[in-house]
């Protein structure tokens, strides 16, 4: 085997000689078994197969690797010893020595005869003025490729994570729309025809079910006690993924429907009908309290595919709301330190009480706080807008601001591809709809019965295109 330099001390690779051949000058001897972990074996290379040719490459390439660490350890021994020994002379030129193959290993050859001593120029500074790289340097150029590493990698993956975002964003897995009796489907509600019309459902709408909670006061169904707090306001965020028109649903957290009612230890009851903010109360007052209040609003909606979830606690307002200078409104009501037409600019602990006041002096006052609701929520999103356009930190920054209030099963690829619309301008003004309905005193509570044909059209509306008149 021979080793073939390139003029640097430091880049030199072997080269395995046609006339020297690794495997069978070892093949034989106690280097075979300490570097391959086998005995030597005694048959030619030339007829080995399958294992045994396996080993043989094993044995060249482990050999190699030895041989080239240690005759790059040779020329840095040399280079040293030759740079000490030019200080020492004055920068005279001094006669050349012979190295030893014997320092790399008893079969290393140079393959020349005495009489062809080569300059080897490398050695000498004073000939090449090579001067090796230093530590910052070997820093630099590892960061670097590992930044480009990060960056093609980053590619790829934001790619995967959007096209992934965007499928579990969609996902219709167990689609089956609970249709009322004045409608009609043939096909789990992916048609549904309703007074004539035929509608088909937008596969580009995606759902996310937003929760206001209440962790202060504790629920009883029937008996059971809640602990998990309260879902004193529910939004249904819709957007159409083709051309990021939003609209949000607010639902009264005073609607009837069928809750899952659970024991303190965790045990199913059953479904009972209550006030559909109660659901949020029977689970650990995160997820499975999320999950709870997302089943029953799927209930409420005809069994549509709402995946994801987020809510709030309510206590993260003040904070949240500071964290863009406050929300300017006008007060549609008078209510606690709040007056009729007068203007606020809500701070702290007075945005809090203005999205959370209610009367109780009249059974509308849930609906009254709905308003408020609506219109802080419109006047707090036109701020974000107007920042982000001069500050493209203010969503970062109100994330950060929201994140120890938060509890949410919105993952990071959909996250992802969320964001990309966003970049890409998809997201416009947002219309919020409220149900219809009538409000009534219950035997406990307050009770909203929705306006059942207007909650369908309504629905219609949001997830569904009309595609031909069915007479």
């Amino acid at each position: 085997m021979s080793l073939q330099g390139n003029g640097s001390n430091h880049n030199r690779r072997p080269v395995i000689d046609d006339e020297s051949d690794a495997f069978s000058r070892f093949k034989n001897s106690a280097d075979y078994e300490r570097i391959t972990g086998v005995k030597p074996h005694s048959a030619d290379e030339d007829n080995l197969t399958g294992e045994d040719a396996e080993r043989a490459q094993k044995l060249k390439e482990a050999i190699e690797q030895e041989n080239s660490s240690a005759y790059e350890d040779l020329d840095d021994f040399v280079y040293r010893q030759n740079k000490k020994r030019h200080r020492s002379t004055g920068g005279r030129h001094h006669k050349h020595k012979k190295t030893s193959p014997s320092v790399l290993s008893p079969s290393h050859h140079r393959h020349r005869s005495p009489s062809s001593h080569r300059h080897k120029h490398h050695f000498h500074k004073h000939h090449h003025h090579r001067k090796k790289m230093k530590k910052w340097q070997k820093i630099a150029i590892a960061v670097i490729a590992f930044l480009m590493a990060l960056i093609v990698a980053g590619v790829a993956t934001v790619f995967i994570m959007v096209n992934m975002g965007r499928g579990q964003l969609t996902d219709k897995t167990g689609f089956n729309i609970d249709v009322p009796k004045s409608a009609s489907t043939t096909d789990d509600g992916n048609t549904i025809t309703y007074k004539g019309v035929k509608y088909k459902f937008n596969d580009n709408i995606t759902s996310v079910l937003c929760m206001g909670i209440d962790k202060e006061s504790l629920s009883t169904v029937d008996g059971q006690v809640g602990t998990g707090g309260d879902a004193d306001s529910l939004f249904v965020i819709t957007l159409d993924l083709s051309n990021g028109k939003t609209k949000v649903l607010n639902i009264s957290r005073d609607t009837m429907t069928d809750i899952g009612v659970y024991s303190t230890s965790g045990g199913y009851i059953g479904e009972k009908n209550a006030q559909i903010c109660l659901a949020y109360a029977y689970g650990d007052g995160k997820e499975t309290s999320c999950h709870n209040e997302l089943v029953s609003v799927r209930r409420l909606l005809y069994n549509v595919p709402i995946n994801n979830y987020l809510s709030l606690d309510l206590q993260g307002i003040g904070p949240i709301n500071d964290s863009i200078g406050g929300v300017t409104v006008v007060s549609p009501e008078t209510i606690d330190e709040f007056k009729k037409g007068q203007k606020y600019n809500l701070q702290g602990s007075l945005a809090t009480a203005f999205v959370r006041a209610r009367s109780h002096s009249t059974i509308e006052g849930n609906n009254l706080r709905m308003e408020r609701q609506k219109l802080y929520l419109q006047n707090f999103g036109a701020s974000v807008v107007s920042l982000t356009k001069s500050d493209i930190s203010t969503p970062f920054n109100i994330y950060n601001t929201a994140s120890p209030y938060i509890c949410t099963n919105i993952d990071a690829s959909e996250v992802s591809y969320l964001a990309v619309n966003a970049i890409q301008g998809n997201y416009g003004e947002f219309e919020i709809v409220n149900i219809p309905g009538k409000m009534k005193q219950g035997k406990t509570y307050n009770e909203f019965i929705p306006d059942e044909e207007k909650l369908f059209e309504i629905f219609l509306d949001i997830y569904y295109k009309p595609v031909e008149n069915a007479q």
